[in-house]
């Protein structure tokens, strides 16, 4: 404590105005993983805090956090039983490149020597008098190999092809950490299961996992999903409402459809992130969360970016790490074990005779034949379909949709419609009601794989009410991943 106020202040910078742009500072820790490369490295930025002096003297924490809480209560990273100390009493952030230290209006201040800190850039090995408590600031980096993994299955995905494998390396190594994660890739490729696996092997497991999809609400509601609402907030907000990163507290939150996030809610949500406070819409006080984003698109959010339609430094806060999905198309070799997967899944459920033992040769070949647009939802669909049919033991070529017949090249489908078939001892109503919830389901089905099991758009285009679309999935009892929390 022998150190004047001018040596002590040495490592820090005072920093006023706390905006500034940082979108270049970002890119630096923004890793894209290269599926297809046997060995990559992704930077994890840590922080070690050491008690120097005070009454908790030797505590020591070592984090990987994006915001650091420093204060007696029990909800702060280090917590100190200093009674100088206040409850938040201050912060410390990972902008970019560097640490910041923001003092949170505490009553006996943050010092360095003599000198009161509001916000200040941090340098390794700075010391700072925080009540009657000096803690000393050293920041570090670890250095993470990622390794393929020779499996055929992990957390729920299905797939032993050399591109599966490398992606279950990288949630190995990313799931531990606090990292932003971004997924990209097509549509059905599995996003959500990749967002599942990175959540339930992480030390926020036990918390909730919140998924929200950004294409799901009109623009006007979107604000009030994020980050909730008060009472009499507007017209209709008859009480007060938790946006999806309250309910995340303490948790992780999956950001599907990334690229639909309005400009204008941007900034809000990059604050939200970088300050681990949200404000809702007609509330006064800011409220403290803890959440862990990891988002998904099946868009080119780099593009956007480009043409100014998404922000540069919230793509760099989100996309800490980059992980690319292959389509199936490029892991063909998962084909058979994926269709086994389904099938023992429909047989467990009963829906498909226990006689059936899987698919014949000729009719694997025509589904390899196939470019799948829509990836693996698109295969359990046409399983699903294919199983309600198939007369004998194993599905022929015939027994696929016809649909994905007439796509893969047939001028005439090998088989009729399902809907077009008939029974000529059926009386009139009774074969009417069977074709009608035929081409129901069949339609239904399609409008769900052309949206992405997106409700709303499904609803919009087949010009009827979601609550509608809600009661015809439970009649024809077709299961899709749930899309709100």
């Amino acid at each position: 404590m022998s150190q004047g106020p001018n040596d002590k202040a040495a490592g820090l910078i005072e920093r006023l105005p706390p905006e500034r742009d940082e979108a270049q500072d970002d890119r630096a820790y923004t890793v894209e993983v290269n599926i297809g490369q046997a060995t990559d490295l992704i930077h994890l930025d840590k922080c070690k805090l050491v008690v120097v002096d005070g009454p908790d003297r030797g505590k020591t924490l070592v984090v990987d956090k994006p915001i650091i809480r420093i204060g007696t209560n029990e909800r702060n990273q280090l917590v100190l039983t200093d009674n100088t100390v206040s409850r938040f009493h201050c912060e410390i952030r990972l902008q970019g490149e560097e640490y910041v230290l923001v003092d949170r209006e505490s009553t006996n201040g943050t010092y360095a020597g003599e000198l009161r800190l509001r916000e200040v850039v941090l340098y390794p090995n700075c010391e700072l008098l925080i009540g009657n408590s000096l803690v000393r600031f050293e920041p570090m980096v670890e250095q993470i190999p990622v390794f393929p993994i020779a499996r055929n299955s992990y957390a729920g995905l299905v797939g032993g092809s050399p591109r599966m494998r490398e992606v279950y390396g990288v949630i190995e190594k990313v799931a531990g950490s606090e990292l932003t994660v971004l997924i990209e890739g097509e549509t059905g490729t599995g996003k959500e299961l990749i967002a599942r696996a990175v959540h339930d092997r992480s030390r926020r497991a036990k918390s909730p996992l919140v998924i929200f999809d950004c294409s799901a609400f009109p623009e006007n509601l979107l604000e009030s999903e994020l980050f909730g609402h008060e009472k009499g907030a507007f017209s209709g907000a008859i009480r007060t409402h938790k946006g999806v990163f309250e309910r995340a507290d303490g948790g992780t939150l999956f950001l599907d459809e990334l690229g639909e996030l309005p400009l204008n809610l941007q900034p809000k949500f990059l604050r939200a992130l970088e300050n681990g406070e949200i404000r809702r819409v007609g509330g006064e006080r800011a409220v403290k969360v803890d959440v862990r984003v990891v988002a998904a698109t099946n868009r080119n959010v780099a593009t956007l970016v480009e043409e100014g339609k998404f922000r540069q430094d919230l793509f760099y806060r989100l996309a800490k790490v980059r992980l690319p999905l292959p389509g199936l198309r490029e892991r063909m070799d998962d084909l058979p074990m994926l269709i086994d997967h389904f099938l023992t899944e429909l047989r467990k459920r009963g829906d498909v005779p226990a006689r059936v033992a899987g698919f014949a040769p000729s009719a694997l070949d025509a589904l390899r034949q196939y470019d799948w647009p829509g990836n693996v939802r698109e295969l359990r669909n046409v399983v699903e379909r294919a199983a309600a049919f198939v007369e004998g033991e194993r599905i022929q070529v015939e027994d696929l949709p016809s649909d994905l017949q007439a796509r893969l090249g047939h001028s005439e489908p090998l088989g009729l419609p399902a809907f077009t078939q008939f029974d000529p001892d059926e009386n009139l109503k009774d074969a009417k009601e069977r074709m009608v919830a035929l081409f129901e389901r069949e339609y239904l089905v399609k409008l769900l794989e052309r949206h992405n099991m997106n409700i709303s758009r499904v609803a919009r285009d087949a010009g009827i009410d979601r609550r509608h679309v809600y009661r015809l999935l439970k009649k024809y009892e077709i299961d899709i991943p749930d899309r709100e929390e």
